[in-house]
């Protein structure tokens, strides 16, 4: 199948999903087409599996139109006269005199020496709503449509102004990571037989864990994610805190991530005076994300509800879990149906740190119990959340009536 992906930043640190999905797909024989709204910042790193892929070259930007007048109609004949199927002057003429999208005809350029694509897919869903524009305007008029919903494009203040009314009634299917996503979809006013619960996956061959001999060097922490409240980063520091106050055993612990709250943590850990305990490390590719992860023996995240959302999946414990890490997280929204309780991890009350605490220090005491709950997280990860089971799943949904 010739597929196309619709996304809002390619390539995303934070987004390995996208990128592990179209690997999938492309390894099985189809040929995926990846339209990203933004061009990442120029000094962001690169995840190595993207690169390996070649996905850059099969990516295109949709902010990248000449801004002068003249240009944008140069390169819009330059596509027609290349592209000389009746259709595709249908297409420009009914954006140019009879267009009520709010796309301009400009738009097309990305599109008319594209192939005709059997399945459109939107990430996120504002990215949904861009695919109803292209639709409304003779874009691909047989291609399957399925909208992929993750988690901050669910919240519920959308619905006071309708804003997924069109792609409710346009789009064929829709997919949800977890059950938690599942229902907030319905609360927006989806229909509930348009909706698939497909978590995102992994390709858990890329994550190896190297056996360590040295058993008695400090436990070191992990917290992985984007540095926004919902992540819970500030919980993190306020664990390492009492962890340092109880003076029980030594620790370290990193902190891996991007977004508005670094600033706000570096001062919060220089005030707790952990500076010498927590390390604030910035974003890091995959590649690098693992390497810490086996140097590591708990991992930790601590989310939060803020302003109604909070955590849909959290794809880096299935990630962590592959790394045969225990993974600790709250009960915030949909983290809990990516581990098993008891067996490859624990959940816990969001904002209670004396909880974690008391949960970090069990398995520091009893280091075999640790270990059992990574193998047994590995185990779980591979049998329902590697990409290559995941895809074939959504195979079968691109091929559904």
């Amino acid at each position: 199948m010739n597929i196309a992906f619709f996304v809002t930043k390619f390539p995303s640190l934070s987004e390995t999903f996208i990128a592990n999905q179209v690997i999938a797909l492309e390894n099985t024989g189809h040929t995926v087409h990846i339209f990203s709204q933004q061009r990442p910042p120029t000094d962001e790193s690169v995840h190595q599996m993207v690169t390996d892929a070649g996905l850059l070259k099969k990516t295109f930007y949709l902010n990248d139109i000449p801004q002068a007048r003249i240009g944008k109609i140069k390169a819009l004949l330059c596509k027609l006269i290349s592209n000389m199927p009746v259709r595709s002057f249908q297409i420009v003429f009914r954006s140019a005199f009879k267009n009520t999208t709010k796309l301009s005809v400009y738009d097309l350029i990305h599109f008319l020496d594209k192939p005709d694509y059997n399945v459109l897919h939107a990430h996120f869903g504002q990215n949904g709503n861009y695919v109803t524009e292209l639709l409304n305007l003779g874009l691909y008029p047989k291609a399957k449509f399925i909208t992929t919903f993750h988690g901050y494009d669910l919240d519920q203040k959308l619905k006071e102004n309708n804003f997924y009314s069109l792609l409710f009634s346009t789009c064929n299917l829709f997919t949800v990571n977890t059950n938690y996503s599942r229902n907030l979809l319905i609360k927006l006013g989806c229909e509930e037989n348009k909706i698939k619960v497909l978590p995102v996956g992994l390709d858990s061959r890329a994550f190896k864990k190297i056996e360590k001999t040295d058993t008695n060097k400090e436990i070191q922490l992990l917290f992985v994610g984007r540095l926004i409240k919902l992540k819970g980063p500030l919980v993190f520091v306020k664990i390492c805190q009492l962890l340092k106050e109880k003076n029980a055993f030594n620790f370290k612990a990193v902190i891996i991530g991007e977004g508005a709250m670094f600033e706000e943590l570096k001062a919060a850990i220089k005030l707790a005076n952990l500076d010498e305990v927590v390390e604030l490390v910035g974003g890091r590719t995959q590649e690098e994300v693992m390497q810490y992860m086996d140097n590591s023996d708990i991992f930790v995240l601590p989310g939060i509800v803020v302003n109604g959302l909070s955590e849909a999946q959290g794809l880096v414990i299935q990630e962590a879990q592959a790394m045969q890490l225990p993974v600790l997280i709250s009960d915030a929204g949909g983290m809990a149906e990516g581990i098993q309780e008891g067996i490859t991890g624990f959940v816990l009350k969001q904002n209670d740190v004396e909880a974690f605490a008391e949960k970090i220090a069990y398995l520091h005491r009893y280091p075999d119990e640790a270990i059992r709950m990574g193998k047994k997280g590995r185990q779980f990860v591979e049998k329902n959340f590697d990409v290559k089971r995941l895809n074939e799943k959504l195979l079968e949904i691109y091929n559904s009536n």
